[in-house]
């Protein structure tokens, strides 16, 4: 600054009342940015949320702006940047409502045309590409029995969703070999928001492999990104597909207009994706505004569809289950045909342990103890040609090898022990390389047959992270008769340190169940020994073999408290 030619330097008086005081929120909101952008300070920076901090610190500049040139600390001048800064958001929001609205308007008028004429008493609806939850939800709340989505991972091609009576329900949870087929009872909620939400008693939604028997009518969706004007917009097109060819157009999906309040995120985080270390600077939008207005803020694209397809809401006090007699009937065929594809596979697998099978999964089979049982000798002569093989082919048939082990791992005590000669042989010729190391249930198992099998369950390969220590629940199943070779090697394992709950169980329930009185652990900083002393005070040498399965005897237990049935972890 210059008078009459003299440099005059302004004083620090004179510096606060030409800059305003709050103009340090946008100073300090730049270096918090500088900060950010930096990985190492960065990343701790996000976990404070450094990234939000801008909002209050921006707006708060702002408003003490205003405040200080309307009380004439500054210049009045200096309100024209809070002017600027709120006025020219405040006109591009408007800007963003209003193409929204114009955009809500065009899509409603264009949906309202639609009628397709569906009818779900002639006509089966499926959902192409994904759209599963989508038509569950549908029969929850419209006049729709069953809905269908495509589904490639099973021999079917199709999941079915409908809704069903709570008896129904209770039985597909307790029947552990429907699980396994892959029919599941899932419950739902009415409401949206998370503080709203009510879980429904009478009913619940029924999900299983199931092909359709009308004709098709197919709904399959694609989304793409763009904007209307400045409006960024993410567009869902649905397009039903009738019988006979016919086509027919559906909009909706979700806007991202600028709030009325400013919220400027600056700053930067971790992108899990790339992975990268990515900085930002903008506005907030609201991400999640559905093009397509309605009472329904996520469900908004799901009731178009419905009231193109003719669909009437159904009240939740109006619903009704589908028929039991007819679902239940359904269920079994799904779960007879799920059988047979399984024994099929391990037929072949039998056959020729090498060979390629169209499907590994054997749970149904193993849930059918009496079709199990019966085949036990033939899933036996399997485990030993697997076993048998050398070189490439036993690289061939190591997967097939340990599935039939698993099978012959879920026989019942009686038939099991009837094949332990054959077991401990295989295990006898099985070298250190041996996939027979790689069955933990087989290992699990194998002390059922008692101290002839002390060799294998000793034999370090049985206890392996790989296997999840599976030797020491053999080692338990043993029982005090195996206590000389066993207690060594247990009380070796457990002065680990760090070892986890699951693990500690395993060995305080063998020690236990061999006699032996687990000594405190060396380091538990954690007090798990309390927990384990409270959890398997029961557990002595009379112990019946199945609280070795610790994680499974817990589950068991807790089925007998709240049931008073045991249903799984028999032995």
């Amino acid at each position: 600054m210059e008078s009459g030619g003299i440099p005059v330097t302004m004083s620090g008086e004179q510096m606060r009342r030409y800059f305003p005081i709050s103009l340090l929120g946008l100073v300090v909101t730049g270096g918090v940015f500088v900060l950010q952008a930096i990985p190492f300070t960065g990343i701790f920076l996000m976990f404070v949320f450094a990234m939000a901090w801008s909002i209050v610190l921006v707006n708060g500049s702002m408003i003490g702006v205003a405040i200080e040139a309307i009380g004439g600390r500054v210049s009045r001048l200096w309100l024209l940047l809070p002017l600027v800064f709120y006025g020219g958001y405040w006109t591009f929001a408007t800007l963003d409502h209003l193409a929204l609205r114009d955009l809500a308007s065009r899509t409603e008028a264009a949906n309202a045309q639609v009628v397709t004429g569906f009818d779900p008493a002639r006509q089966a609806l499926v959902f192409a590409k994904g759209g599963a939850w989508d038509g569950a939800w549908l029969t929850q709340n419209f006049t729709l029995p069953v809905a269908y989505s495509v589904n490639p991972n099973f021999p079917e091609g199709y999941l079915s969703n409908r809704m069903i009576d709570s008896a129904v329900c209770a039985k597909v949870r307790e029947t552990r070999a429907l699980q396994s087929a892959f029919v599941n009872a899932f419950d739902f909620h009415d409401g949206e928001a998370l503080g709203d939400r009510r879980t429904k008693n009478r009913f619940c939604n029924l999900s299983m492999p199931e092909k359709p028997e009308l004709p098709i009518v197919t709904v399959s969706q694609e989304e793409t990104k763009g904007f209307e004007k400045s409006l960024p917009v993410t567009w869902i097109s649905m397009t039903i597909t009738m019988p006979d060819g016919r086509r027919f157009q559906l909009l909706g999906g979700m806007a991202a207009p600028l709030g009325w309040i400013p919220m400027p995120i600056i700053g930067c985080g971790l992108n899990s994706g790339a992975p990268s270390w990515d900085c930002t600077a903008g506005f907030s939008r609201n991400g999640f505004t559905p093009i397509v207005s309605g009472n329904s803020r996520y469900k908004g694209d799901s009731i178009v569809l419905a009231q193109a397809l003719g669909l009437k809401p159904m009240a939740v006090e109006n619903r009704v289950g589908s028929d039991s007699a007819v679902i239940l009937a359904k269920i079994a065929v799904t779960e007879e045909a799920t059988l047979a594809r399984q024994i099929a596979n391990v037929d072949a697998m039998i056959a020729d342990p090498a060979a390629k099978v169209t499907e590994r999964r054997v749970d149904v089979l193993i849930n059918h103890t009496d079709v199990l049982t019966s085949r036990a000798d033939a899933i036996m002569t399997g485990v030993e040609r697997a076993a048998a093989m050398t070189g490439r082919l036993r690289s061939s048939a190591r997967e097939n090898g340990r599935i039939l082990a698993r099978l012959a791992a879920a026989l019942p005590p009686d038939k099991f022990f009837e094949l332990g000669p054959r077991l401990l042989s295989v295990y006898a010729r099985a070298d250190n390389d041996h996939w027979l190391w790689e069955a933990e249930p087989l290992l699990r198992r194998l002390g059922d047959l008692g101290p002839g099998a002390l060799p294998y369950l000793a034999n370090p390969r049985a206890s392996l992270p790989s296997v999840n220590g599976a030797g020491v629940e053999g080692l338990c199943r043993v029982g005090s008769s195996g206590r000389a070779v066993a207690e060594p090697l247990l009380l070796a394992l457990w002065a680990n340190p760090n070892l986890g709950y699951d693990r500690l169980s395993d060995m305080f329930v063998a020690l236990r169940r061999m006699g032996i009185s687990p000594p405190p652990l060396v380091d538990d900083k954690r007090n798990l020994f309390a927990k384990l002393q409270a959890d398997w005070a029961d557990v002595s040498p009379s112990s019946p073999p199945r609280v070795c399965a610790t994680r499974a005897e817990l589950g068991a237990r807790q089925q007998e408290k709240n049931d008073g049935v045991r249903r799984n972890n028999l032995y």
